[in-house]
């Protein structure tokens, strides 16, 4: 899940101020009580995070028809403001005190890396796909240095298993800016559909035609088909490429390091809908998938 793989951009949708006018009900981005809430379909959730003036950061029909055409999609401002920066520097806190791997058994032990998974974002931009019954796969810490050298590219897929409804999505949540020098993620779009596997060999390393280098910004957030085909970039600039994994997918799936216990602070005072993240609480009907995934409201 790694990514390691800078060009062309994107196609991503702004957060953009917004309308506070009063108003018998929350609207996107009103403060009330000291949260933001926010609303995406019919579910209005808060945050204590967003910027009270901006529009939240969310999948909307646009952004999913994109994702579902071409693999990927770019949320801009996913992290905005002191909650970026709080992030940033969490980041360098856990690196320099946590040895490798830096996956879900470190992270879970810190609160902001706890609260993160169920940033409305993230989690509720997952819930539109996969609907109530989401669970975090796997959540692990990227970070390179300046000055890197190797191979240009590393293309993989996450999971092999192709085609337009996702069983799992990879969100890199970017920390620094994502130049061409940086070594950003590259997408080969609608590589998610068929099942030829990625190239292997000293092609494996090398552009591809087609390809597309998702251009970010310091908390923007790149969601990715587990099956497209993508890789990271060398950084050769002179700063850090940082990024935090959160791995989404359905309930039904194992999850990574699955024979590991869930770090206590996770679990302390945790409510049903973390424990269901976390694998620690099923449906209770096992056999019976609700479509109440926001993409499937058309379709029932």
């Amino acid at each position: 899940m790694d990514d390691r793989g800078a060009n062309s951009t994107v196609q991503s949708v702004w957060a953009r101020p917004i309308d506070n006018s009063p108003s018998g009900q929350p609207t996107l981005g009103r403060v009330v009580g000291g949260l933001v809430h926010c609303r995406l379909s019919d579910r209005v959730f808060s945050s204590r995070h967003l910027p009270p003036d901006t529009e939240c950061a969310m999948i909307d029909e646009k952004d999913w028809s994109y994702f579902n055409q071409h693999g990927y999609v770019l949320i801009k401002g996913v992290l905005q403001g002191d909650h970026l920066r709080s992030i940033q520097q969490s980041f360098n806190e856990v690196w320099e005190a946590e040895p490798a791997p830096r996956n879900q058994h470190k992270l879970l032990k810190y609160r902001s890396f706890i609260d993160l998974v169920e940033h409305p974002p993230i989690l509720e931009n997952h819930r539109a796909i996969f609907g109530s019954q989401t669970q975090l796969l796997q959540y692990d810490l990227l970070r390179q240095g300046p000055g890197n050298d190797g191979p240009d590219r590393s293309w993989h897929r996450d999971f092999s298993f192709p085609g337009d409804a996702p069983l799992s999505i990879n969100t890199i949540l970017y920390l620094d800016e994502m130049t061409p020098e940086r070594g950003p993620t590259h997408v080969l779009p609608g590589s998610h559909r068929g099942w030829r596997q990625p190239p292997t060999g000293e092609e494996r390393q090398q552009p591809l035609e087609g390809e597309v280098a998702v251009i970010a910004e310091p908390g923007d957030a790149a969601f990715i088909n587990s099956a497209i085909w993508h890789s990271g970039g060398i950084n050769r600039s002179e700063g850090l490429r940082r990024g935090i994994y959160l791995y989404f997918g359905h309930w039904w799936l194992k999850r990574y390091e699955w024979q590991q216990e869930i770090p206590w602070q996770a679990l302390e005072n945790a409510d049903e809908q973390r424990l269901q993240l976390l694998g620690l609480r099923q449906p209770g009907d096992l056999h019976i998938y609700p479509p109440d995934a926001v993409r499937n409201r058309d379709l029932v």
